[in-house]
């Protein structure tokens, strides 16, 4: 009897520990936080990327890598990074001040003369 209950046990337990995986993105997520972190912000954008082959889906990615590119200099994918994510997660407060400090700081900077 003790096997059947053991078989039991352990049917009901692997699909309990498959959902307490994290998602395939997520490594490269947290890798990209670590990178950014040690301003190396080539690498985290390079991990952010990776984390949208995986889940595309990602609004965390997807402003992630929008900071990433406005710390580059490259205003429009950031810009169309920001767009995404909100899309993806139009309540996400963190999201949209991002992207409203985002567009003023872009403000500013077009608004310098050289």
């Amino acid at each position: 009897m003790r096997p059947r209950v053991f078989l039991a046990f352990l049917s009901l337990s692997l699909p309990l520990a498959a959902a307490c995986r994290l998602p395939p993105a997520s490594k490269p997520l947290l890798n990209g936080v670590a990178a950014a972190r040690a301003d190396r912000w080539d690498e985290a954008a390079r991990q952010w990327k990776s984390a949208l082959d995986l889940g595309p889906d990602s609004a965390a990615a997807h402003n992630n890598l929008a900071v990433a590119f406005e710390k580059q200099g490259a205003f429009e994918e950031a810009r169309k990074e920001y767009e995404a994510a909100l899309r993806l997660d139009p309540a996400n407060a963190a999201i949209k001040d991002n992207y409203e400090k985002f567009k003023a700081r872009l403000g500013a900077w077009r608004g310098r003369t050289p």
